[in-house]
């Protein structure tokens, strides 16, 4: 500790040293253990969480403690900070990735937490060396966390000076990751960072990457036209391309008798109308031989497949996904103001609609490319069946499949029927 910063405790001692305790029985400096401090904390935590304006005798008297604490060990600021980067740790441990934990924090708490959890996260990935020990995977959410949020080490201050609301935000976060659930691994965790990596099978060629410049081109033009049509033409050329190619490397893998490669990823889904993005999600990846889990804790959906066939989905569900809003968009606009297209129960039906008639599109357009390539194809996909269905057995033992029942708005149905040229069936099931 610095000359400075030593005087402006002992300043902050000397003034806190005739301060009147927030309650009876509550322990001073003088006597305070590290047991008590994590009662204190925990108590802290859970007002903070349920009552954040009651919260504040507590903070002050923390704050209190942290300006004249002795040793970082009964600091309570630093053994908040300490927990909370412990806790970051071991949900690597349990399955969680860098991206998939901020955004669950978002969904539970708020976009400060949120944020103050993503800096805590970066703060963690400097102590492990993530950016040079970590896979490519990892190091890339890690990326897109730097690029949003602020890199400040700084999580709580130590010396008694931090405001409540920033005690609010480190106690609320704290209190988020105490109760976290374990996830599915489907990516190294840090302790096994540095051993052998298992090879990717898409094989990284000239042609492969010409196809995916290609099918972003056609998603592109799909996204920016503002004729549904066109869009779902456009949509549907991008998936027979994919769907080509894809078969093509399922032929390569085969003849060259490379084991199936089963790979997991999450995609994250954002509110409002989650549950009819994740359908939405859900029939592009049925049309594409993967197999989704939606996580409602998580707001996330896992996705087992192939890389090529992952690759796609995450593609087309994201096109799929603008061209679905900006017509749902377009119908409550030009709608009138008292015709109900701006609600919530319109905003589903239209979503949920326009999922079911983009997944019809999709699933007819993959088996017109697969039937091109005749009976040889066969025993190909149903190998790669097989070993998802394996590995989806081993990650969600316990998960079963099955239909949502559901009453739709008539009338976002209907647009959204419209929008995506399509006739009525039932919503697609989701398993979870």
């Amino acid at each position: 500790m610095g000359k400075n910063s030593r005087q402006r405790r002992d300043a902050r001692r000397r003034a806190h040293g005739t301060a009147p305790r927030p309650s009876a029985g509550a322990p001073d400096a003088g006597t305070v253990t590290e047991a008590d401090l994590v009662e204190l904390i925990s108590r802290a935590a859970r007002y903070a969480s349920a009552a954040p304006r009651a919260a504040g005798p507590r903070i002050r008297h923390l704050n209190d403690l942290a300006a004249t604490a002795e040793s970082v060990q009964l600091n309570p600021a630093s053994l908040v900070v300490g927990e909370v980067l412990s806790r970051i740790s071991r949900a690597w441990e349990h399955g969680w990735q860098p991206q998939e934990l901020v955004h669950a924090v978002r969904r539970h708490t708020s976009a400060s937490v949120a944020g103050w959890a993503a800096r805590a996260v970066l703060v963690d990935a400097r102590r492990s060396d993530a950016m040079q020990q970590a896979p490519g995977v990892w190091r890339a959410q890690l990326s897109l966390l730097a690029d949003r949020h602020d890199g400040s080490t700084t999580l709580l201050s130590p010396d008694g000076d931090a405001s409540e609301a920033q005690w609010v935000v480190a106690l609320v976060g704290l209190d988020f990751l105490r109760g976290l659930p374990r996830s599915q691994m489907l990516v190294p965790p840090p302790s096994q960072w540095g051993r052998a990596r298992r090879p990717a099978s898409m094989r990284t060629s000239e042609e492969h990457a010409k196809t995916i410049v290609r099918v972003r081109a056609l998603l592109a033009k799909a996204e920016s036209t503002e004729f549904a049509p066109e869009a779902e033409a456009l949509t549907a050329k991008a998936q027979d391309i994919m769907t080509r190619h894809a078969i093509d490397e399922a032929l390569l893998a085969d003849d060259a008798g490379d084991p199936v490669d089963v790979q997991g990823i999450r995609v994250l889904i954002d509110h409002p109308y989650a549950l009819e993005k994740a359908r939405l999600l859900d029939v592009v990846s049925r049309a594409n031989r993967t197999r989704a889990v939606w996580n409602d804790f998580a707001s996330s959906m896992t996705l087992l497949g192939v890389p090529t066939d992952l690759e796609q989905v995450e593609m087309l569900f994201t096109s799929a996904l603008v061209q679905a809003t900006r017509a749902m968009t377009q119908a409550g606009q030009e709608a009138r103001p008292s015709a109900g297209e701006r609600s919530s129960s319109f905003r589903k039906a239209f979503l949920s609609a326009y999922a079911t008639r983009i997944g019809e599109r999709l699933t007819e357009s993959s088996a017109e490319a697969a039937t091109a390539y005749g009976s040889d194809l066969v025993p190909v996909f149903q190998r790669q069946a097989e070993a998802i269905d394996e590995e989806f057995e081993r990650l969600f033992p316990h998960v079963t499949s099955g239909s949502r029942r559901a009453t739709f708005d008539a009338r976002g149905w209907d647009a959204g029927m419209r929008a995506a040229d399509a006739a009525v069936l039932p919503a697609g099931s989701i398993e979870g």
